[in-house]
């Protein structure tokens, strides 16, 4: 039922803090425009862990960097070992590493000395986390040898006596080895020599002695390398020496803020060196230091002049640079993406957006460390936000939108990683990245920018060079903003999904001006939200925006504006991550089938166009079409008509069309156009959709994959697709099938069929393609209803095999033979076809479908058993196409007819199709 309606004033705005974002992001090309940049463009990116490579905006960086970390963390997840009792009654202070690396022996060897106070004494030892198959030779305490032991992957020191709480206690351990685990890596890299590390979560323990727990930061740390003449180390901190005798390498390296184990690295390497300088709101300049592969520099100083005004934009809006005492830098390395050694990322693509990120990164998880990485979003999440912040620095509001739309996701998982030891749901792109991008765009939106960034900035004061969880995110800025925020929290990071809003409206005169009646319909399963919903009426006076408190599944505000409205737009700066559904209302389903496509022209090229031209998506039809991209620079191919339009497909164009086919991908722009279409409630009132495209799991919301009666399993690249259903064939691929779903084949509705499935490389089989016919159909075409998915790059699936089982699915299974009524090249033939009676036997209404193959008198009458006429349902001109009648039981005179057997006739210039009906008690 719907709530109780609000009467919301449109001043309602003025004391919202919603409007400062609104008025900044406004204002944003005004006053934060550093520079002009030109529209990003689709790249291909540097190949993940599994070789793929991926063709995406150059600004959706967060599938690249997470399928990175994710593998990193995979080999490190054997590692985590929680704190021991010993570890928790110490705090580490200090470290001073004095190492020597070895790359034809790939070892290393040296001496860690720790210093640390006690927190709950007396303490007679202290264990450290070394790898197990590292050798210790000796140890000291304060000073003096000491005796230790080794137990697994951890070394006991003895301290000198008991060391009571408060006091500091100093150890030291040397030892040598061959690390393992993938922490510390020995390469070459264009025939030179090439050390690096990336330790992250727990892989400092295989290289270095040290309490390897996250939320244990040393205060400082001292580091001495040596490394083979030629070589080039870059670390964490100041410089304060480098030598080479033309046998070693030797620096040291000073760094005076706190730091957590997994964020010391090395990086030594023949480097060309470069440094630029950054200039603080105050203050003289900071060097940053650039160490380059010299075949990279080309693509690197494209870059690299960006990384100061980075800094300065963040700066602007965090506060200043956490590490200004020292530096910032980037030193190259072969691992993919990049991670955030603190003072010093380690980079691996000069992608501008993943500079971007790591250099965010020394602010949100350097500065602020997630305290574990159940909170991984603290770190991964604002960072990814970052991005946006950068695209706003450099292009005003327009591009912070557009960067932010790629962190949309739609899927099931919370932000809150329930398994920290689950590498793949740590770093998940789409919920610790991406997600998580957009809680902090959310919170600005709420709050405004004022509230928002002071929160922002109070927080990282709070926790500098701490750490930090969800509950003190929340309590850091209800503190600041006297805002409850627990609803919030609650709802975003351990709740699943985002709302999905129906909306809408009516309006009537009102003294002073007009009320529109405005009724929000939260259509998703699961939790409710409890938001700030922005709503622009729009007059011919101009716009007022209202944000109303909508909280219950459906609730009815209303609005007064001072002049009748021509347009309501529910959150139309897209401050929510959600999905706005503007319904079907009086589909006339007059036409046969609407081609929708989603896949860039630009991007795509020629694997596109061929497909179009082999007419793949439609076969034989006459199709009327519609483009969610501008027309492809050399013009459509001549298959196709001419679009109706771009961009999403509004209602009562959808609702024209009996069949919508929808060619997706999920690249620049048009899932948009698929979440702003009204796709469920097209469904709902009888519209039949087919949708092929990879990355369903973000063209299919809950609401989707419950009206189609499926659910998502792991996996992302397809090998085959096996036909399941007799009349289907197989397709074969003709090339990458990667970001793709698979589902299970155990269905949740009961008219829902496999179509298609994967084979190779599952087991058990994986269903990739499926139909459902509800029962009854939709409301208003009981026929209808029928949706059909087929997962995978349908560009990338045989052409004419594709094409044919379309065509089948276009004329068994959604009982549409296809006219000549829409724009485009001839269609199929059609005969006077009469369907069967559904349902039959049948104690209430039976419906009847039927084709007329050219316009023309039609008579559809009903016999009985003797041939004597009980009732004529269909008797004048009609048209071509597909048509339906329905008997309610009832003869001429409006009687109850008798139960036995009847003959329906249908008649059309002497052509006669006969079906038997059953009438049963």
């Amino acid at each position: 039922m719907p709530g109780t309606a609000a009467s919301v004033r449109p001043s309602a705005l003025a004391t919202h803090a919603l409007s400062g974002a609104l008025v900044a992001l406004r204002a944003a090309a005004a006053v934060a425009v550093l520079a002009a940049s030109a529209a990003a463009a689709p790249i291909k990116f540097p190949a993940t862990p599994d070789g793929a490579r991926e063709v995406r905006d150059e600004r959706d960086v967060s599938p690249y960097l997470a399928a990175w970390k994710a593998s990193n963390l995979g080999r490190a997840r054997a590692l985590a070992t929680p704190a021991s009792a010993n570890q928790t009654a110490y705090d580490v202070h200090h470290y001073d590493l004095d190492l020597t690396f070895t790359p034809t022996a790939q070892s290393v060897a040296g001496t860690v000395k720790v210093r640390a106070s006690v927190l709950a004494g007396p303490l007679a030892e202290i264990e450290l986390d070394l790898a197990a198959n590292m050798v210790v030779d000796a140890a000291t305490a304060a000073g003096a040898p000491a005796a230790f032991a080794r137990s697994g992957d951890r070394v006991t020191v003895q301290l000198d006596r008991a060391y009571q709480t408060g006091e500091i206690a100093e150890v030291g351990v040397t030892y040598h080895g061959i690390p393992s685990g993938g922490s510390l890596v020995f390469t070459t890299y264009y025939g030179r020599r090439l050390v690096w590390s990336l330790s992250e979560p727990y892989g400092a323990r295989t290289w270095w002695p040290c309490k390897d727990q996250p939320a244990d930061k040393a205060d400082s740390v001292d580091l001495r390398f040596t490394v083979p003449t030629g070589l080039i180390a870059a670390s964490n901190g100041t410089r304060t020496e480098a030598t080479d005798n033309g046998t070693v390498a030797v620096s040291r390296w000073r760094h005076r803020y706190p730091i957590t184990t997994y964020l010391v690295s090395i990086a030594a390497y023949p480097y060309a060196v470069s440094t630029d300088w950054y200039l603080p709101a105050a203050g003289g300049p900071m060097p940053i230091d650039f160490y380059n592969v010299p075949e990279s520099l080309a693509g690197a100083n494209v870059v690299q002049p960006k990384v100061k005004d980075m800094l300065a934009a963040f700066a602007a809006r965090f506060g200043e640079y956490p590490f200004l005492a020292e530096k910032y830098g980037h030193a190259e390395f072969t691992f993919g993406g990049g991670m955030e050694h603190q003072t010093c990322t380690s980079l691996g693509a000069y992608i501008e957006y993943i500079v971007a990120h790591e250099a965010a990164h020394q602010w949100w998880g350097d500065w602020v460390t997630c305290r574990d990485f159940h909170h991984i979003w603290i770190n991964e999440g604002l960072a990814t936000w970052s991005e946006a912040l950068w695209a706003e620095a450099t292009g005003g509001a327009a591009a912070y939108r557009n960067d932010l739309a790629f962190n949309r996701y739609f899927g099931p998982g919370t932000i809150h990683v329930p398994d920290a030891a689950d590498e793949a749901r740590i770093f998940s792109s789409n919920l610790s990245y991406n997600k998580g991008s957009w809680v902090p765009h959310m919170l600005r939106g709420m709050l405004g920018d004022s509230l928002f960034f002071g929160a922002l900035r109070a927080f990282g004061q709070q926790f500098a060079y701490g750490t930090a969880t969800t509950e003190d995110v929340r309590d850091a800025f209800e503190a600041h903003t006297g805002w409850d925020l627990d609803a919030f929290f609650q709802q975003w990071i351990y709740g699943e999904r985002y709302p999905a809003y129906r909306a809408t409206w009516t309006s009537a005169p009102a003294p002073g001006g007009h009320d529109v009646t405005l009724t929000l319909v939260q259509t998703q399963s699961g939790q409710l939200f409890t938001m700030p919903v922005p709503v622009r009426v729009t007059t011919a006076s101009g716009e007022t925006t209202f944000v109303v408190r909508d909280s219950l599944r459906a609730q009815t505000f209303v609005l007064r504006v001072p002049d009748e409205p021509r347009a309501v737009a529910v959150d139309p700066d897209q401050w929510i991550l959600r999905t706005v559904e503007t319904p079907v209302t009086s589909p006339s389903f007059d036409r046969p089938v609407l081609l929708v496509n989603g896949v860039d022209w630009a991007t795509y090229g020629a694997e596109i166009t061929n497909a179009y031209a082999n007419r793949a998506f439609w076969g034989d039809y006459a199709v009327d079409f519609w483009d969610c991209f501008a027309a492809p620079a050399g013009g459509y191919p001549a298959s196709l008509p001419a679009p109706l339009g771009h961009g999403a497909v509004p209602p009562e164009v959808m609702g024209r069309y009996r069949n919508v086919v929808w060619v997706g991908n999920h690249l620049g722009g048009d899932l948009d156009a698929w979440q702003s279409s009204p796709i469920l409630s097209y469904l709902e009132k009888g519209g039949n959709v087919l949708l092929m495209s990879r990355m369903g799991d973000q063209f299919l919301p809950d609401t989707l994959l419950r009206f189609l009666g499926v659910s998502i399993v792991p996996g992302t690249t397809l090998y085959d697709c096996v036909a399941a259903r007799p009349g289907l064939t197989n397709i074969a691929r003709t090339g990458t099938q990667s970001a793709c779903i698979v589902l299970d084949t155990a269905r949740t509705q009961p008219e829902t069929q496999l179509l298609w499935r994967a084979e190779q490389n599952y087991a058990p089989h994986r269903g990739i393609g499926f139909f459902r016919a509800p029962a009854g159909g939709g409301t208003q075409r009981a026929q209808g209803g029928r949706f059909a998915f087929l997962s995978g790059r349908p560009y990338r699936w045989d052409h004419a095999q594709l094409r044919a089982n379309v065509m089948t699915l276009l004329d068994d299974w959604f009982l549409e033979p296809l006219d000549l009524a829409g724009a485009g090249a001839p269609g199929r033939a059609l005969a006077l076809a009469f369907g069967a009676p559904q349902p039959n036997p049948s104690a209430g209404e039976v419906a009847l479908h039927f084709t007329l193959p050219r316009a023309g008198v039609a008579r559809l009458e009903l016999l009985d058993v003797a041939g004597r006429r009980v009732r004529t349902l269909r008797d004048g001109w009609s048209g071509a196409g597909t048509h339906e009648a329905r008997w309610d039981g009832r003869d001429a005179a409006g009687r109850d007819a008798p139960a036995g057997l009847y003959w329906a006739r249908l008649a059309l210039d002497g052509e006669v199709r006969v079906q038997r009906i059953v009438r049963v008690r």
